[in-house]
Order: structure tokens, then sequence, then C-alpha cells
């Protein structure tokens, strides 16, 4: 059984660790409908992003893990989720922020 851990992860980490559970032996109604929820909204290439935007240092694991799974397209998008981390973030770096997980 695996270490059940509490860093936040995103949807696509999610997934490998259900499809890695489904490969040991069947999964519970909740966790299947876990899967089927991740298998659809997981995105490709989640990983490298969020080390990209942890690179930058003044966004919090929690806030990346968000950003990367929501993929916002707008800024004003990214400003609502940085909100809980009280970043002053410039238009520029949100802009950045909007290229890297978009």
């Amino acid at each position: 059984m695996e270490h059940v851990s509490s860093k936040p992860l995103t949807l696509e980490e999610a997934k490998e660790m259900l499809k890695r559970r489904e490969k040991e032996g069947e999964l519970g109604y909740e966790q299947q409908q876990a899967l089927e929820y991740v298998e659809k909204y997981a995105k490709k290439d989640s990983e490298d992003k969020l080390k990209v935007l942890l690179k930058k240092g003044n966004i919090s694991l929690e806030t990346a893990v968000k950003l990367v799974d929501i993929g916002p397209k707008k800024p004003d998008t990214v400003k609502a989720i940085l909100i809980k981390d009280n970043s002053n973030l410039t238009d520029d770096e949100i802009a950045e922020i909007v290229k890297i997980v978009s």
C-alpha cells in the first residue's frame, strides 16, 4: 500500500496513482469515479508546467497545482486564483503564467 501524502497532486499525478492502484486490484466505487474524472480532465505535461511555475518563486505549491489543473486562459482568472497567496505579481508575470498553463 502506498504512503499517504499530504502534498497537493495535479490531476495528472492523481491519474497515475489511481492507474497504479487499478493494476494492483479492483478499485472501489469512489476510486473508480475519481479515475474517470481525472482521465477526462487531467492535462498532459502538468508536471513540467508545475516545475516552471514553482521556479518563479512567488507561488505556493497548492496554488501552482490549481493553476496547472485549471489552465486559465485569462489574466483575471489567474488573479482570482492568486488571491489566496497574496502575491503581488505584475501584469507581465501574470501574462507569463497564462502562457505557461494554457
